[in-house]
C-alpha cells in the first residue's frame, strides 16, 4: 500500500511528471529504434556492413552540426531568460540566418573534399550536398524543441518528438523492408521527418512572433563570439564519442566489426538519453532560478543530488534491460559487441553527470573556460584514440572514449567552482539590493 500510495504521489508532482514525459518522449523515440533492431540487424534487410556505412554518415552529420549550429542554441536557451521579447526575436531569427550561411560554406568544402569522402566513406555524391543541408535542418528542428522547453510547454513537447520519430521510422521501415533500400532508406526517413519538424516549426515561430527580420551586425557578432568556444567544445564531444568511426577506416578495421560496435555504441548511449531527458527538466528549472537570483549554494547541491539520485535508478534499469536485449533479443551475431556496450553506458553515465555543472559555464557563457575545456579535451581525445585504436582498434576505441570522458570530468571540476561561487553570490547581491 505505501509503494502505491509514493507512485500516486510521483504521479501528482508536476516536476517527476514533466521528468517523466520529457523521458517518455525520449525513450519513444529511441524505442523505436530499439524495437526495430531486430529489423535494422537482419541481414536480409541491413548488413553489419550497411550498418558500418549508415554509422559513418551519421558520423559525418555529427561533425557538420556543430559546423552549422555554432553553439546558437545554447546561446537562446540562455537569452530566452535572459533577454526581452524584441531582443530574443531578433536574436532567435539571426541565429538562422547565421545558420544558413555555415550551411551554404559546409556545402563548398564537401564539394572540395568530395572525391575523399567517396573514396574513404563511401558517400555517393548526393549526400555530399545532403549532410550540411541536414545539418541545418538538425539546428533548426534542435531550435524548436529547446523553445518548446523553455516555454515549458511540456506536452507540445511530447506531441512533436512522438510524431516525429513516428514519421522517421515509418518511412525508414518502409523503404528499407518493402524497397529493400538499405541504409539510404534510414537516411530518407531521417530527412522526411526533419523537413516535417520545421515545417511545424515554421508555423510555431510565427504564431508566437518569434521571427523578426531585423538582423543587427552586433547580434551576429555576439552569436559568432560565443559560437567558436560552443563549436569547438561540440567537436570536443566529438572527438571523444564519435570520432572513433574515422580512427577506426584510417587503421582499417571492417565494415562488419565496425556494424556491430556501431549497434555497442546506439544501445549504451540509451543511458545518455536518459540523462539528456532529465537535463531537460533541471536546464530550465535552474536557470530560471539564476536569473531570478533565486539560486543558492544549499539550492544547487540539492537539485544535483536528486538528478543523481534519478539518473543512477534509471540508468541501472536501463542497462538491466539492454543487456536482456542483447541476450534474447536481437541477433547473435552481434553478442561480441556486449563488452563494448558496457563502456560506453558507462561513458555516457558519466557525461550525463558532467552535464549537469557545464550548464552553468553555457549560462554565463564562459567562452574563455569553455575554450579552454574544449581544446584540452581535443588534443588528449585525439591523441588517446590514435594510439588506443592502432594497437586495440575497436576495445581501444571504447576504452579511450570512457579515458576522455574521465579527463572531461577532471576538467570540469576545476574550471566549475569559481563559476558557481559567483552564480552564488551574484544572486545574494540580487536579493539584497532588492
Amino acid at each position: 500500500m505505501l509503494a502505491i500510495n509514493q507512485i500516486k504521489g510521483g504521479f501528482k508532482n508536476t516536476a517527476l511528471r514533466s521528468v517523466g514525459i520529457y523521458i517518455f518522449t525520449n525513450f519513444f523515440s529511441k524505442g523505436i529504434s530499439f524495437i526495430l533492431i531486430p529489423l535494422f540487424t537482419n541481414p536480409l534487410y541491413l548488413s553489419p556492413t550497411d550498418n558500418g556505412l549508415l554509422s559513418l554518415f551519421s558520423s559525418n552529420l555529427i561533425l557538420l552540426a556543430p559546423f552549422v549550429s555554432l553553439g546558437m542554441i545554447q546561446s537562446s536557451s540562455a537569452d530566452f531568460y535572459k533577454k526581452s521579447s524584441d531582443e530574443f526575436s531578433n536574436s532567435f531569427t539571426t541565429n538562422f540566418f547565421i545558420s544558413g550561411m555555415m550551411a551554404i560554406l559546409g556545402m563548398v568544402v564537401m564539394f572540395l573534399c568530395r572525391d575523399f569522402l567517396r573514396a574513404k566513406f563511401d558517400l555517393p555524391d548526393a549526400f555530399i550536398f545532403l549532410l550540411p543541408f541536414l545539418a541545418f535542418l538538425v539546428f533548426s528542428g534542435e531550435q524548436l524543441f529547446a523553445l518548446i522547453r523553455n516555454r515549458n510547454e511540456v506536452k507540445q513537447y511530447a506531441t512533436v518528438g512522438i510524431s516525429k520519430a513516428l514519421l522517421e521510422y515509418g518511412v525508414s521501415v518502409i523503404l528499407i523492408a518493402f524497397f529493400f533500400t538499405g541504409w539510404k532508406g534510414r537516411v530518407w526517413g531521417i530527412t522526411v521527418s526533419l523537413i516535417a519538424v520545421n515545417l511545424f516549426g515554421v508555423y510555431y515561430y510565427a504564431k508566437h512572433k518569434y521571427i523578426k527580420f531585423g538582423f543587427r551586425k552586433k547580434d551576429i557578432w555576439e552569436e559568432l563570439k560565443f559560437g567558436l568556444p560552443i563549436f569547438v567544445f561540440q567537436l570536443s564531444l566529438f572527438m571523444i564519442s564519435t570520432s572513433n568511426k574515422f580512427f577506426l577506416a584510417l587503421f582499417n578495421v571492417s565494415k562488419y566489426q565496425l556494424g556491430i560496435y556501431s549497434i555497442a555504441c546506439i544501445l549504451g548511449a540509451m543511458v545518455g538519453v536518459i540523462s539528456q531527458s532529465i537535463i531537460l527538466h533541471v536546464q530550465p528549472k535552474l536557470y530560471k532560478s539564476i536569473s531570478s537570483g533565486e539560486v543558492t549554494m544549499d539550492s544547487i547541491k540539492k537539485d544535483f543530488f536528486n538528478y543523481f539520485k534519478l539518473l543512477t535508478s534509471l540508468s541501472l534499469v536501463c542497462v538491466a534491460g539492454l543487456v536482456f536485449t542483447y541476450l534474447f533479443v536481437i541477433n547473435k551475431i552481434y553478442i561480441s559487441g556486449l563488452p563494448y556496450f558496457f563502456i560506453v553506458a558507462l561513458s555516457s553515465y558519466i557525461w550525463g553527470l558532467n552535464y549537469f555543472l557545464f550548464l552553468f559555464l553555457l549560462y554565463h557563457k564562459q567562452k574563455r573556460k569553455i575554450l579552454m575545456i574544449s581544446v584540452i579535451a581535443i588534443i588528449s581525445s585525439a591523441v588517446l584514440n590514435f594510439i588506443m585504436v592502432k594497437y586495440y582498434l575497436i576495445l581501444g576505441d571504447a576504452l579511450s572514449t570512457l579515458i576522455s570522458t574521465i579527463i572531461y570530468s577532471g576538467l570540469i571540476m576545476l574550471f566549475i567552482k569559481k563559476v558557481i561561487k559567483q552564480t552564488v553570490n551574484n544572486s545574494k547581491a540580487a536579493v539584497a539590493f532588492v
